[in-house]
């Protein structure tokens, strides 16, 4: 279907002019076109902009900032309108699709200058967060999934399709482990069957498991799925997938939604895998927020995240594959073994790999080039890429040849496609326009009809320039010229002082102010001629394009194939890339119930402070004889970054990257859990200790023999002896004989806990160290064997800033309870009473506390003058 975006703006005026039946009818189209896509905004193409009416007007000036105006003013309800022009649709459109909104874009099907009446318009393209495959749209480090769930009596199939890379992967899950599965996933998007579809207590079960998800509700709840068969378009079922029927129906489902808005074309060459939970690590919703592995904490910096720090990747397609192992690290000692070799591999290869990684800078991206390829999406530009991505190939390939068997590509992948490389360089110029219809994409020589139709022409161009030298000459006019316009084509145009030489073989075609414009027999003769060639040669210059994104859409597979490999290696030598630049060492994993981490360190920590600022620590845990790490001391010891860097380190070795540690021995951890901070869900009306209760509440249902617990303050959020006695009973069960024994560390300020490790076998203590120093402490953040004695909770809000008095009246009421007396007996002074403290029997002043812990020979003149300035300030009487 041919479009003309570029129409001029002057017949669009006319259009809008045509009186008020004109418009009436205007508005009639839109609503029929609106009528047809209810769930999205309609961008509506006028001239050089794309409207919008009505609500969708509204909902879009408030979300993209637009000036919301008003069609038919005159009218008592005039209707509300805003647009953006027609060449920045894209940027707008995007914002539209980050912020979970579909839009149809409706163009117009004719020139509107040659519009009899009103110009046909239709929806062109469907735009959904999910659907989209162009550049401009998507994050290119990041897949861009469509999640499509099945729910059955008593499992949830599960479908992740991205159109853009032709990935799909299937899983099937248990209703139990259904939220934790649904909530560890980055999904743009999600298609659900509408209660209407499934009896009511599964859409009860469905609406339950995908509470509290962002953008869970999808544009595109499917009335029915029409085939829940296997997908035909993907060839046989393998026995996998033959166990997970659930999941194929929601593939079918996929298919039906992704068929319905890229117009039949989704998916017709997918690469599909099927996730089973028992072969990864889990990590869900919850852990992945706590270790900011992707996303900071409200108010952080992108530098605050793991991604930032590792992400070396010189590819986008590498930059995906290495997410993916981030957020599914694996179980498979042997695939661990084959990473872990292939990154000492790059390691040791210093000169070969930064070479091969410079050799990877700007590479266009394959599979995505492939996506669009499949499902007839690709640009022009998209097979230029493509081209010059496919003529490095065989160089990229030979750089491999001297490394270990480790990093070599599998077979063939990385030797090129030879022919298809051929066969776009001879076809298309070296700098293909973004747009088939915009002709001039077709090199000289490729194909014979459209080389003749170029030269008609250009051959009337050439006769249309040299009439005017010629018409110039025979009339005796030297200002005469020869003009274009879409309205009326060619024109001789003459100023009115030279209006009297105009020969009788002229026509008049329009008048203006200063000047006439004509056309002569010959001229329209000629006209006809070029602007009959020139939309034949851009008709042929299109089948050829068509033509050749059909050939090129039959090698998909093997483009797809050398997309995985250079991923794949190039995400191995980012890695290592990182363990040189970083000092990372190659973990040892096994099946055991041990994790060693010899002096590890916070890969985010380490980086954001200054050089060798960083404290290492070392971490033993043994599920048999060191179980549970009960970690004690103050705030600001290190105690959060030390739970932090030892499950980073385990997600990093069993994602396939080396760790931030001198040495470390890993045995295989199933699931990580992670209770580290605070924070509420109060749209939803959980408090903080709700929530830290429901995230407790899963790790001790969910936790297994081979899990790792980090617990950060649990019980906090509560009355004191309420969270103690929280905390007790959740350590004892964890502890447990017949229970699941996972190793845990849990930091605490409930030092009562300590007592544990007289009882509790295989528990132990460790505590922040700190040094007094004067009236202050010094935090080493070295973690030591042993019980804290105290939290140092009054030096930390001293080190805040608290004022002075209330500091000393914290120190009077920590002396109180310290002493067994409750609150009921702590002294109710009046608030502008000077707080006391009890000293050897005696109530004596602060400023005596105060001169007590002060080391005068240490102190510089200006430290004591002011000290006395304070002292002053908070004592001092006026006059």
């Amino acid at each position: 279907m041919t479009l003309f975006p570029e129409a001029s703006p002057a017949p669009a005026r006319a259009e809008s002019r045509a009186g008020g039946a004109g418009r009436t009818r205007l508005m009639e189209q839109y609503t029929r076109v609106k009528r047809e896509h209810p769930d999205a905004l309609l961008f509506f193409r006028l001239g050089d902009f794309y409207e919008l009416f009505f609500e969708d007007a509204v909902t879009a000036s408030r979300l993209l900032g637009l000036t919301l105006t008003s069609r038919n003013k005159q009218d008592p309800e005039p209707i509300p309108m805003c647009g953006v022009p027609w060449h920045q649709r894209d940027a707008y459109v995007a914002r539209l699709l980050r912020l979970g909104h579909a839009v149809a874009v409706c163009d117009q099907l004719e020139p509107a200058g040659q519009a009899k009446g009103l110009v046909e318009r239709a929806v062109t393209e469907i735009l959904t967060p999910g659907s989209v495959v162009g550049d401009g749209f998507l994050d290119p480090a990041a897949n861009n999934f469509l999640a499509a769930v099945w729910p059955t009596e008593s499992t949830l199939g599960l479908c992740l399709a991205d159109a853009s890379t032709g990935e799909v992967k299937l899983a099937e899950t248990r209703w139990a482990d259904a939220p934790a599965l649904l909530s560890s996933v980055c999904v743009a998007e999600w298609v659900l069957p509408e209660n209407g579809t499934i009896e009511p207590t599964l859409a009860r079960r469905l609406e339950g498991a995908l509470e509290g998800l962002a953008g869970a509700r999808s544009h595109a709840p499917l009335a029915s799925f029409l085939d829940l068969r296997p997908p035909r378009r993907w060839g046989d079922i393998t026995p996998s997938l033959a166990e997970v029927p659930a999941a194929r129906a929601a593939a079918a489902a996929t298919l039906v939604y992704l068929d319905r808005v890229q117009g039949g074309e989704a998916l017709r060459r997918a690469r599909i895998e099927r996730w089973s939970e028992s072969e990864t690590l889990r990590v869900d919703a919850a852990t992945a927020r706590h270790l900011e592995l992707f996303q900071a904490h409200p108010g952080g910096e992108p530098s605050h995240t793991l991604w930032y720090h590792l992400n070396a990747c010189m590819t986008s397609p590498g930059g995906r594959r290495l997410r993916a192992w981030l957020e599914r690290p694996i179980l498979d000692l042997a695939e661990l073994e084959r990473r872990h070799a292939a990154v000492q591999t790059w390691l040791d290869a210093g000169m070969a790999r930064a070479s091969f990684r410079a050799a990877l800078r700007g590479l266009p991206d394959l599979e995505r080039l492939a996506g669009r390829l499949a499902c007839a999406r690709a640009t022009p530009r998209d097979l230029g890429a493509l081209r010059d991505a496919l003529r490095r190939l065989p160089g990229l390939a030979a750089s491999l040849t001297d490394l270990a068997p480790a990093c070599a590509p599998p077979g063939s992948a990385l030797a090129g496609i030879p022919e298809l490389e051929s066969l776009l360089a001879r076809a298309l110029v070296d700098e293909p326009p973004p747009l088939a219809r915009d002709g001039g994409l077709i090199r000289h020589g490729f194909d014979a009809h459209r080389d003749r139709l170029h030269e008609l022409a250009h051959s009337g161009k050439r006769w249309i320039a040299e009439l005017e030298t010629e018409e110039r000459a025979r009339t005796g006019i030297s200002s005469l010229k020869i003009g274009f316009n879409r309205v009326f084509g060619y024109y001789l145009e003459v100023t009115r002082p030279h209006l009297h030489r105009v020969p009788a073989d002229y026509e008049r075609r329009q008048t203006l102010t200063g000047a006439e414009r004509f056309v002569t027999p010959a001229l329209k003769t000629k006209e006809s001629e070029v602007l009959s060639a020139e939309e034949k040669l851009k008709a042929r210059e299109h089948e050829l394009f068509v033509e050749l994104r059909e050939q090129g859409a039959t090698f998909v597979p093997r483009i797809q194939a050398a997309a995985d490999a250079l991923a794949r290696l190039d995400v191995e030598a980012a890695l290592a890339e990182i363990a040189a630049r970083y000092g990372w060492v190659r973990p040892h994993m096994d099946a055991s119930g041990r994790l060693v981490l010899e002096d590890a360190r916070h890969p985010v920590v380490e980086r954001l402070l200054p050089s060798g600022r960083f404290v290492p620590n070392s971490c033993e845990l043994d599920t048999d004889h060191r179980q549970i790490v009960l970690l004690t001391g103050p705030n600001m010891g290190g105690k959060s970054t030390y739970l932090r860097q030892v499950a980073l380190c385990v997600l990093l070795a069993q994602a396939g990257s080396y760790v931030p540690a001198r040495a470390a021995r890993i045995g295989l951890v199933d699931r990580l859990f992670t209770r580290v901070g605070a924070a509420d869900r109060l749209g939803a009306g959980q408090s903080t200790f709700m929530v830290e209760m429901r995230e407790t509440a899963d790790i001790l249902l969910h936790a297994t023999p081979r899990s790792l617990v980090l617990l950060d303050e649990v019980g906090r959020g509560t009355a004191t002896y309420d969270g103690l006695a929280l905390a007790w009973a959740v350590t004892e069960h964890l502890h447990e004989e017949r229970g699941q024994r996972p190793r845990t560390i849990f930091a605490t300020h409930y030092h009562e806990l300590t007592q544990l490790a007289e009882r509790l076998p295989r528990l132990v203590n460790l505590h922040a160290a700190v040094e007094e120093w004067g009236d202050g402490v010094v935090f080493l953040h070295r973690m030591v064997e042993g019980p804290a004695d105290r939290s140092y909770g009054i030096h930390v809000a001293q080190l805040a800033g608290l004022p002075a008095r209330v500091l000393a009246r914290a120190r009077q009421v920590l002396h109180e309870l310290e002493s067994e007396r409750t609150a009921d007996h702590l002294d109710r002074r009046p608030p502008g009473d000077a707080p006391t403290v009890a000293v050897a029997g005696t109530t004596a002043h602060p400023l005596a506390n105060l001169l007590g812990d002060l080391s005068p020979e240490t102190l510089t003149p200006l430290e004591a003058l002011n000290l006395i300035a304070e002292w002053k300030r908070t004592w001092g009487t006026p006059r």
